[in-house]
């Protein structure tokens, strides 16, 4: 009998004894959730499990009901310190043992995570669906939320290619010591951990980050033999949108330059990935003056120009506007989804 017949047995087990042994427990954080947050007790969000196959994750919510009026907004506005002590515990995923039971997931594997992410994988990332998504796996028991996300997917992938009972009961063993010690539930001053914009990964380029700021970042980009290429920005410009700036470093010889120009696609793709992970819905540049070079590598990555009607939504900060500069923006995310909604934690 192969291991994944013998997995899912266990997997229903488990659930089933932990849904029966829990339900005093669970009946007492719901009641604890309908006071501190209301109803609904139980948050359903679409995730993506084996194959790629969509599914409802439930969840415990941890977080109050948007409600602008009441100033509830962002994630660290609406997260009370009951859904903080819910998290750091793990005790929000006791729902998810439901998703256990009926197949949507198992006691060990990678995370199913949300639907919008699946555009955004590498092929070799996509690989973390063929096998079910899991309460639990080598990633959270390996630094949760404080690893950098093409790192989480390389351990998601390792788990893919050597799953056993062995590893399936070390990483068991494992999830009791980091749900203790309460490590990794979000990246350093952050309420909820950092969203996935595709991966920051390149075997030709690297982004070295010169100063940081809450509204702004810069990087110098370099070749992997230590050449610079040019500076990279990115400047929030309000809830929705990003400032971003591509400036190359002039090269020494034509030669030098050609090869640097054939750069510059990868590490505009690099950037707006940076970006997404900001939960932007827009990046926006300068291009002024029209017809450079500049212009027609953002045109070939997909940005358009930026007319005046956009300019509330796209570029809410009036006075970043000049009449001698064009601007042009990107769409970072699939128009149909409402990734505002999809970005709201539990």
């Amino acid at each position: 009998m192969s291991y994944v017949r013998v997995k899912r047995f266990l997997d229903i087990l488990g659930a089933l004894f932990g849904l029966v042994i829990l339900s005093p427990l669970i009946a007492i954080i719901s009641l604890l959730v309908l006071i501190f947050h209301g109803a609904p007790v139980i948050f359903v969000q679409e995730r993506a499990t084996q194959h790629a196959r969509v599914f409802h994750l439930r969840k415990f919510r941890t977080m109050r009901q948007v409600d602008p009026q009441r100033g509830l907004v962002t994630d660290e506005d609406r997260l009370t310190g009951f859904g903080r002590l819910l998290r750091s515990t793990s005790l929000d995923e006791l729902p998810s043992l439901w998703n256990v039971l009926i197949g949507d997931m198992s006691l060990i594997g990678p995370r199913p995570l949300t639907t919008d992410y699946l555009q955004l994988y590498t092929p070799e990332q996509a690989r973390r669906h063929e096998v079910r998504g899991g309460l639990s796996g080598l990633c959270q028991v390996s630094g949760r939320n404080e690893l950098p996300w093409d790192e989480k997917f390389d351990l998601d992938i390792q788990y893919v290619d050597t799953m056993s009972f062995t590893l399936d009961l070390k990483i068991l063993l494992k999830t009791f010591t980091a749900v203790i010690s309460r490590r990794g539930v979000t990246t350093e001053n952050e309420v909820t951990a950092t969203s996935y914009g595709g991966s920051l990964r390149s075997d030709r380029v690297v982004f070295r980050q010169d100063a940081a700021s809450r509204d702004k970042v810069s990087w110098t980009v370099e070749t992997k033999s230590g050449q610079r290429v040019g500076r990279c920005a990115m400047l929030k410009t309000g809830e929705r949108s990003q400032m971003i700036g591509f400036h190359p470093e002039p090269a020494v010889d034509e030669e030098t330059q050609r090869e640097h120009q054939a750069l510059y696609p990868e590490i505009l793709t690099l950037l707006l990935n940076r970006v997404r992970s900001s939960d932007a819905d827009y990046a926006v540049c300068s291009t002024s003056p029209v017809g450079t070079d500049t212009e027609q590598l953002y045109l070939r990555a997909g940005f358009h120009r930026l007319t005046a009607d956009l300019v509330p939504t796209v570029l809410p900060i009036a006075e970043l506007i000049s009449d001698r500069e064009t601007f042009m923006y990107h769409v970072l995310h699939d128009e149909n989804n409402d990734i505002t909604e999809m970005r709201l934690a539990s």
